[in-house]
């Protein structure tokens, strides 16, 4: 009969109509779903890119000896992979001067890799260090409690006689710790306290430690106090977010950067009791001939020079 066919048809059409929206909402689905999933992993990227940033921009107000930063930003090499970049200079007495660029690739998934160019070399027959990138020589801090140290115990300091006006970056290591008093009545007053080292309770020959394994701070605009205070604040968030969990070991000793920073919180509560193994001095190569021969000092080595040019104003 004609009516019969006529409902075959509607019901083919309707059949037919419910298949279409069924597909239209089934590649909806499918679209919203890569879109949620492609949403959801370039979040988790960013935020792996932040969790780069944070560590490091943490890292650098408690470790890296008279590095600072300029400027900072991400590179992305894809919508799932970047990279985080700082540009870096070291304060030689007022003079700034260029350091090692600091790169750290992130993914979804975690980190990839840290910045090789500040990687350490030994050079001049294990009494320097370079870096990897630029070949910048970076001085270095030796642990006196140490059994033996894979770097010669240097005494640069008379060696600046023969560094005709220019600038010197030096670090000191004491031949044990002292107080920030101690320290301003020992070191001269036309030398610039750059730094200052906390040392390790620790066995292990420091020598060979990276530049963001070496604990310590700056002042804050010449204020040793303010610089201080902040550093504890800063140390006890970096205990909390677990970015000092690195170990060393030597000669079967073994340094946890996180057992030194609690062991230094615990002794240095106030900032009259806090004791330091070593500082970076920076100044004119002639002021620190008067160092030579001081017995609170263990050893010192030389970092970056710059030659002094008529334009540049010292600090000291």
């Amino acid at each position: 009969m004609k009516i019969s066919n006529d409902f075959e048809k509607i019901a083919v059409q309707n059949k037919r109509k419910n298949q279409l929206k069924t597909v239209i909402i089934s590649a909806f689905m499918v679209l919203l779903s890569i879109l949620i999933v492609f949403l959801g992993l370039r979040s988790l990227t960013n935020h792996n890119g932040e969790s780069v940033k944070e560590n490091y921009l943490l890292k650098t107000e408690i470790a890296y000896p008279n590095v600072e930063y300029t400027t900072w930003g991400f590179e992305a090499n894809s919508e799932f992979t970047g990279t985080f970049y700082s540009h870096r200079f070291k304060n030689i007495d007022g003079i700034s001067v260029p350091f090692e660029e600091y790169r750290e690739n992130y993914s979804i998934l975690r980190p990839m890799s840290a910045s090789q160019s500040e990687g350490l070399e030994e050079g001049d027959s294990y009494s320097s260090h370079y870096t990897h990138g630029n070949l910048y020589k970076v001085p270095i801090f030796y642990n006196v409690n140490a059994k033996s140290s894979n770097m010669k115990v240097t005494q640069d300091i008379s060696k600046v006689e023969k560094m005709k006006d220019e600038a010197v970056e030096m670090a000191i290591t004491f031949d044990k710790p002292y107080t920030y008093e101690e320290i301003t009545e020992m070191v001269p007053d036309n030398l610039l306290v750059n730094w200052y080292w906390i040392g390790t309770s620790s066995l292990v020959d420091t020598t060979n430690l990276g530049l963001s394994s070496q604990l310590g701070f700056s002042p804050i605009e010449n204020d040793y106090v303010a610089g201080f205070k902040q550093f504890k604040t800063d140390l006890k968030k970096a205990i909390h977010l677990g970015i000092l969990n690195s170990q060393y070991s030597d000669g079967g000793e073994t340094l946890s950067l996180e057992e030194d920073a609690k062991t230094y919180l615990k002794k240095a509560q106030k900032h009259q009791a806090a004791t330091f193994s070593g500082i970076i001095l920076t100044g004119r190569s002639e002021n620190f001939l008067q160092l030579i021969g001081k017995e609170w000092i263990h050893a010192s080595n030389i970092g970056h020079s710059v030659t002094i040019q008529p334009y540049h104003t010292l600090t000291k």
